[in-house]
């Protein structure tokens, strides 16, 4: 009979969470629904839905507070001031609203035995560290960013600002019983960088839901709806931010406007959304739509993708980055246009599932899109192995029981991904194991 794992009340703490749309609400909802399904118990503390548009969603206006029930998964929504867009002031509120008002809640953790913080921002692993100190349960903190060094590359705080954010982070996450991570890149910058024992890091790696996505046959109504009917569709989806550089796509979208057969989708929300949009309509560029999908129809709106667009500046923390947006059309059977550098890349060129070109190059991304339709079989070949390593490597089911078993054994994630089962079974790539069982 196998033992009663030692962390088995959870208590989430995350300042996004679905029904919002992006990339932490849709990886903490498969993370909390994959604990549930391991048998631990789970409960969320969460802000009123308000991201990205920075205005709280219907239905939960005008409360402290709203008790849901997602998953079979009991959510705890809070007031938070909503802010959307770029201005500082409003997003720093933002922020501080949900730690300070998460921390009238500090009750919750009184009966868990570990909690898992989801620190963005920064200032939410507060809670975790009141916890510890308070009932001595304690904290997870979970950083799917260099958060603070993207800060500072794109300029978005002031040099005595970055340092302190800097101070406190490596302060909280000094205090955790563990830092989790998406990256072997992170973990090593945290051990070199902020001097983070490398036995307290672990990996957790951002994956898919196999039983949501999945490949589909075309979908002649999605297709229709988007308006894309008859066309070669190369889809971006995910959020409009600053940092992905997103202007590329339109760039390169001038440059094949003579193929009729292409169009481009840009699905999603963000600050950097209406700009785009304003700046397709004032250069002509129509060979670019812009259309909302729920991340539910994301199997759906894959299946009249011929090909998935994913950007990234050329910023340094780039190098280190893995971005989770390029795993759902993989797990869909839809391969990869990656214009970056990083793991992203060095996954994609890996395993052949798709192609790599400089970043902030439109010729490049232009030809690698001409190069791809023009080449039905090769995209058909990237296809298939795209499927294939997220069924081997990325799935959550895979994914969150290997991440447990680093927090009992002390095992610390150098490789790519996982430990042994305890079958005789282990994914393709180890890790090292530094820490006593």
């Amino acid at each position: 009979m196998s033992k009663t794992p030692r962390f088995q009340d959870w208590l989430i703490v995350t300042q996004y969470y679905h029904p919002e749309i992006g990339a932490p609400q849709i990886r903490l909802r498969a993370f909390a629904k994959e604990l549930t399904n391991l048998g631990r118990r789970v409960t969320i503390l969460t802000g009123m839905p308000n991201y990205p548009e920075g205005v709280i969603h219907e239905g939960y206006h005008g409360k402290l507070s709203v008790t849901d029930n997602v998953d079979d998964i009991e959510v705890k929504r809070i007031w938070l001031y909503p802010a959307g867009g770029k201005k500082p002031f409003k997003r720093l509120l933002n922020y501080l609203s949900f730690t300070f008002h998460a921390l009238c809640y500090l009750g919750l953790a009184r009966d868990k035995h570990i909690v898992f913080i989801e620190a963005q921002p920064i200032t939410l692993a507060l809670y975790g560290l009141l916890a510890q100190w308070i009932f001595k349960v304690p904290y997870i903190y979970n950083t799917p960013d260099l958060q603070v060094e993207i800060a500072a590359e794109r300029g978005w705080m002031g040099s005595i600002f970055v340092r302190a954010a800097a101070l406190m982070e490596t302060f909280l996450m000094r205090r955790a019983y563990s830092v989790s991570t998406v990256t072997p890149a992170f973990i090593e910058h945290f051990v070199s960088v902020r001097g983070i024992p490398r036995k307290q890091l672990s990996f957790l790696p951002n994956g898919v839901d196999l039983e949501q996505l999945r490949p589909l046959p075309y979908d002649a109504q999605c297709a229709e709806q988007m308006g894309v009917t008859g066309k070669k569709v190369l889809t971006y989806a995910g959020t409009h931010a600053d940092y992905q550089g997103l202007d590329l796509i339109l760039d390169a979208a001038k440059q094949l406007k003579d193929r009729s057969d292409i169009v481009f989708l840009m699905v999603g929300k963000g600050p950097e959304r209406q700009r785009l949009i304003d700046r397709a309509r004032i250069e002509g560029i129509s060979n670019v739509l812009f259309k909302d999908s729920p991340f539910e129809e994301r199997s759906s709106l894959m299946s009249i993708t011929y090909a998935f667009i994913a950007v990234l500046r050329n910023i340094p923390v780039a190098q280190k980055m893995r971005l989770s947006k390029i795993f759902p059309p993989l797990a869909c059977g839809v391969p990869v246009i990656y214009a970056g550098v990083g793991e992203s890349a060095e996954i994609i060129l890996n395993n052949d599932c798709g192609i790599v070109v400089p970043p902030e190059d439109p010729a490049s991304l232009a030809d690698a899109v001409r190069r791809l339709v023009d080449a039905p079989g090769r995209r058909d070949a990237f296809s298939v192995a795209g499927r294939k390593l997220v069924e081997r490597e990325f799935s959550w089911n895979t994914i969150v029981p290997n991440w447990l078993r680093q927090l009992r054994s002390g095992v610390v994630a150098e490789g790519n991904l996982s430990v042994d089962d305890g079958g005789g079974k282990s994914t393709p790539s180890g890790v090292s194991k530094n820490g006593g069982g």
